[in-house]
């Protein structure tokens, strides 16, 4: 029976140390864990405001962008009723012209 005995105390010293290398390497395993994740949540963040940052940049430019060419358009707009007042007569028959040239083809489709 003492054998029996002695094998259990040996087994529950065994079983006693392995629990406890058990937990430390839970705790290991958990801190290297909470580094990596640490490091991947940095990560993300960084990416994510460099995007933002990014997006707000294209905002702008492209802002710029549409401000510049509504601009260049106004002034072609100004500057084309200027050259109409000043002298209609090529624009009336250009006008004419186009208006035959659409009547003409709308008109060949239909036979």
């Amino acid at each position: 029976m003492s054998d029996l005995a002695n094998s259990n105390r040996k087994i529950d010293e065994a079983l006693h140390l392995l629990n406890e290398a058990a937990k430390d390497k839970k705790e290991e395993m958990r801190n290297l864990l909470t580094d990596k994740y640490a490091s991947i949540k940095e990560t993300l963040t960084e990416v994510a405001l460099n995007n933002r940052e990014v997006l707000d940049r294209a905002k702008r430019i492209a802002v710029e962008r549409f401000e510049e060419g509504q601009e260049k358009v106004t002034e072609a707009v100004g500057e084309l009723d200027r050259e109409v007042k000043k002298n209609p007569w090529p624009y009336i028959g250009g006008a004419a012209a186009a208006a035959l040239l659409v009547g003409y083809a709308m008109g060949s489709s239909r036979r």
